[in-house]
């Protein structure tokens, strides 16, 4: 039996059951699978406040900060799960963005790559 489509706005934090007029990514899940997705898109909610925070600050570099990093790994986390759990036409997106570099490194599991 085929799993249900769902359609995810990382920009938004949501997932819908219909598709939006707005932009999604559609997946097929689980509802175990659907309540990670909605962990990791509440964790970029957090990871939003506190680096938003720090952005106000005019002589702090964001090159260097912690939480900015840390938003970028879990951004990076994040489109990833939506990959894998993608339909074709999301994955194919996903690629055309450059943001998941073993997509596109085939070699990414030999020495001298970091996981």
């Amino acid at each position: 039996m085929p799993l249900p489509i769902y359609y995810v706005s990382i920009s938004a934090r949501t997932i819908q059951e219909e598709p939006p007029e707005t932009d999604h990514l559609a997946i097929q899940a689980t509802e175990k699978q659907l309540v990670a997705l909605k962990r990791k898109l509440d964790r970029e909610d957090r990871n939003d406040e506190i680096t938003s925070l720090r952005a106000v600050i005019p002589f702090k570099s964001a090159e260097k900060d912690p939480a900015t990093e840390e938003f970028s790994d879990d951004l990076l986390d994040l489109y990833a799960y939506v990959y894998e759990l993608g339909t074709p036409e999301t994955k194919a997106h996903i690629e055309s963005l450059n943001l998941l570099p073993k997509l596109t490194n085939q070699n990414a599991s030999l020495p001298g790559y970091k996981s």
